[in-house]
């Protein structure tokens, strides 16, 4: 499937958005990144290669306003940057709520390979990145990494060189309609509520986006969302979620840890999930098949919900085809946390297991999934593309 965005940018909602006026000044963003963090790679000629991109945009883009995006998990990586003409902007906003809030104002989005530039090209805006002029900086594991999660986007997305010229590739967005019929066929046949299931912020639109569709579809049919919360969730973002849909439920977070809290606290909202009432012939929409919130409602209603699965085709083909993409299965190790969930945890709390392995020797990089393949836990997984075209 395409990301369903379309109805969230052309339907009702769309005259609340993404508003502006032919007077606003054109932004250009540059999403930055947290080269510290990132492994395999020559920390000096990054740098330089980036200052490289930011000198493209001075040069390409001088009617606009430059805008300077630091990765959340940026620190001193901005200190080493010439951001000259740059404003820099940091806030706990997601890209992709950026991008929308803005997008009649936005001319071109940039970065050296991060995932808003994909949000943003499938959010209908020009959107690049730099990825293809670093070639020779990315090694190893970490390469085999960024190249599936690049997998399938058109060529006008990457800038080949720093003397390429720049013009625009922006998409029309259109209605998916073979997805659009098969999902709504789902919604027809189960008769219940629809309960979206969402830890990371970044689905937060395409979750909007198909509450839209189907109140077009089905005026009638409640919609609960169910949020996995952790520190990237505010609390006035969470009350401005509760008009949108007919019930917000807020759970911690609970991730793989075998701090007695952190236990003590995923066995008191696995207790509180079983004994929650659900009417049979619901629909389940998760967007994080791995998180112990959603796990906790596909295990212990599976008879109550049609259960479906969303996430992005690369993400299933790194966790779910490993091997395929060119990783070394053999090298793959538990830790403690992991093995200690899998062997005992979940099975004790009746929870569907999954497998969290990553490399002794390169932690940046995890793989984490069902025991099961994914279609036997869930009625129905989509995979999303990240191109329609």
């Amino acid at each position: 499937m395409n990301w369903p965005y379309c109805w969230l940018v052309s339907g009702a909602e769309a005259s609340s958005v993404g508003g502006g006026s032919a007077n606003d000044p054109k932004l250009v963003i540059f999403w930055g990144n947290d080269f510290f963090n990132t492994p395999e790679i020559n920390i000096d000629e990054f740098i330089t290669r980036t200052n490289q991109c930011l000198d493209y945009l001075r040069e390409n883009c001088k009617d606009c306003e430059l805008i300077y995006r630091p990765h959340p998990l940026e620190e001193k990586e901005i200190q080493l940057l010439d951001l000259t003409s740059f404003t820099v902007q940091k806030d706990s906003q997601a890209a992709e709520e950026f991008m929308l809030e803005n997008r009649q104002k936005i001319q071109h989005t940039f970065s050296v390979c991060s995932t808003a530039s994909i949000a943003g090209f499938n959010l209908g805006l020009s959107s690049h990145c730099f990825y293809h002029c670093f070639n020779d900086v990315f090694k190893g594991k970490y390469k085999i990494f960024v190249d599936n999660y690049l997998r399938g986007l058109p060529s006008s997305f990457f800038i080949e060189s720093f003397e390429t010229p720049l013009s625009e590739n922006k998409i029309k967005i259109e209605e998916d309609k073979n997805f659009k019929d098969n999902f709504t066929e789902v919604l027809a046949e189960n008769k219940g509520s629809v309960w979206f299931i969402l830890s990371e912020k970044r689905y937060l639109l395409a979750v909007l986006s198909l509450t839209q569709m189907i109140k077009e579809a089905f005026p009638s049919k409640k919609i609960n969302l169910v949020i996995s919360k952790h520190h990237r969730w505010s609390n006035a973002e969470l009350d401005r979620l509760r008009d949108k849909f007919d019930d917000v439920l807020i759970f911690p977070r609970n991730f793989y840890s075998l701090r007695p809290s952190k236990l003590i606290s995923a066995f008191r909202v696995s207790r509180k999930i079983k004994n929650m009432f659900v009417e049979k012939g619901s629909v389940l929409a998760g967007f994080n098949y791995h998180d112990f919130l959603e796990n906790c409602f596909v295990s212990y209603h599976k008879n109550k919900f049609f259960k479906v699965a969303f996430l992005m085709e690369h993400a299933w083909q790194l966790h779910f085809r490993t091997k395929e993409l060119g990783f070394e299965l053999a090298g793959l190790n538990f830790n403690k946390a992991g093995f200690f969930y899998n062997k005992f945890f979940e099975p004790i709390l009746g929870l569907n297991r999954t497998r969290f392995t990553q490399y002794r020797d390169f932690n940046m990089v995890y793989f984490i999934r069902t025991q099961k393949e994914l279609e036997d836990v869930y009625d129905r997984v989509y995979l999303i593309k990240n191109s329609p075209i």
